[in-house]
Parts: C-alpha cells; structure tokens; sequence
C-alpha cells in the first residue's frame, strides 16, 4: 500500500500538478549517523540538490568537484564547517559558499543533528568566462552569512510588513542569487513571472503558506523544496496567525536575466527615494 505522503510526491513529481514539490525528510532513519536524499532531480538544469543529515558527533569531509559551484545552505541543527584555517559556526538558517575549495569539513557535536541543503551548479564556458569578471573579493575564501545578517530589500509586490533579505546577490556564482521572504498573515507576495529564470522556494522553518502558478496551486509548508515553472505568472498566500517564511533561489537562463534583481530595493535606496 503506498502512504499519502508518498501519493502525493509521485502525483506531483509525475505532472500531475505543474507545481512540482517535494518534502525533506527531517528524522534521521534509525541507527544511521549520515542520511543523503536527492531533491528535485531533473528540475533546474544543470543543477543537482541534495539533502544531508549528520548526526554528532562527527566529522563529515563535503568533496566538492571543481567543475560544479556549490552553495551549502544550513537549515536546522548547529555545528563547524571548516577549510584549512578558516573556520565558521554553522547556526539554523546560514548560507556558505565554498568557492574554489576542493573539500569541507562540517563537524557536528555530541547530541545535535544538523540539517543543510546542497546546490551543485554545473559551470559552463560562459560561467567560467564570466567569474574572471567578479570582484576578487567575492570569491576568496568562503562566503558565510547567517540570513538575519544579511542585507534587506524591499519589492513593490511584496507589503511594508515583508522582511526581505538578499543571502546571496550577483556577482557571488554565475547566474545564482538567493535570498528571503518572511511575513505574518494574513498578507501576500503579488502576482509576478520572470521567463528569464528558474526558481526554487524552499519551506524555512515555520513557513506554512500557499503558493499559486498560473491554474494551479499546493499547499506550501517548513521543510519543503518547490519548483515554479518557468515563465509562470504566480504569487504566495499566508493566512492569519500564520507565517510565510521560504528561501527563493534564481537560476538565471542568461547574465543579462539578472537586471531582474534591480527590482529589489535596498532599505537604504528606498529611503533616499522618498527624499
């Protein structure tokens, strides 16, 4: 007999609903110490995502091939990544971008779990053409933020009482920006569509809202990957007394889709406007 949870990924996963999601598994299966799933195969191309779970204590070596860009997004659980001398606290909700590192260490503790999404973005000519044309800066090292550290925007689609943050602008990966949205309801982000890109959302915790996509719409919960189809005119719902809180992730098709993200406004910018 094939549960409901399982029904539902196979009927969304199969086209069934053009809104293709899938649920992170959060419990670590029993007597295992490290638990590996592929989220959303085939998706966004060129790109693969996964799901690691580490359970403490332990340390976990993260082999990072030199032909993918990989992004490490943290999202439950504490711990230490690490690379030669550098050394970061890993909090819930933290992004690290390892650059051209071939490995990591993630260390985790005695008694805590740690959840972190990974994105494995293939680099093509273009993209290894256009990183020569980045600020140094932007890809020495490793680039971590924890997401309340980073910067705010604000979008006209979006309500004064939206808290937006950018966890990863341009000009970091090739054709990838990432970042927040987090509301209480009742309130909305407005109808949009962006043909230039592909997008993931995913569930952060707490986030228990709607999402809609042309005819279509899913129910949109914490700890779960959706995919919006492209070119889609769609938009998110969140109840009242309930919270909208999910990660976007771009996929820009082009370097030039990327103008898209002028739309966002900077706290500061805005404020400069009204004067």
């Amino acid at each position: 007999m094939i549960s409901t949870g399982i029904l539902v990924l196979i009927l969304s996963l199969s086209g069934a609903n053009s809104i293709h999601s899938q649920k992170l598994i959060m419990h670590m299966p029993e007597g295992d110490h490290i638990f590996k799933e592929s989220l959303m195969q085939n998706e966004i191309e060129e790109t693969e995502v996964s799901h690691t779970i580490l359970a403490g204590p332990q340390s976990h070596r993260e082999k990072l091939a030199r032909k993918y860009e990989h992004i490490l997004i943290f999202i439950n659980g504490h711990g230490t990544l690490r690379s030669g001398s550098d050394s970061f606290s890993i909090v819930p909700e933290s992004i690290a971008l390892t650059n051209a590192k071939k490995s990591v260490s993630i260390e985790v503790t005695a008694g805590d779990t740690l959840h972190y999404v990974h994105i494995k973005k293939k680099l093509s000519k273009l993209d290894l053409k256009e990183l020569k044309t980045f600020p140094p800066e932007n890809r020495e090292g490793i680039y971590f933020k924890r997401f309340e550290d980073c910067e705010a925007y604000t979008e006209k689609i979006k309500s004064p009482n939206t808290v937006s943050r950018t966890v990863l602008p341009k000009d970091h990966a090739p054709r990838v920006a990432m970042g927040t949205v987090d509301t209480k309801g009742p309130d909305a982000v407005g109808a949009h569509e962006h043909p230039m890109l592909d997008q993931l959302f995913l569930g952060l915790s707490g986030n228990d809202a709607r999402v809609f996509a042309d005819t279509d719409s899913i129910a949109f919960h914490e700890w779960e990957i959706l995919h919006i189809p492209i070119g889609a005119s769609h938009w998110v719902t969140v109840g009242e007394y309930k919270r909208m809180y999910y990660q976007w992730m771009d996929f820009f098709l082009t370097t030039s889709g990327q103008e898209w993200l002028k739309t966002h406004k900077k706290i500061e910018d805005d404020k400069n406007t009204d004067k």
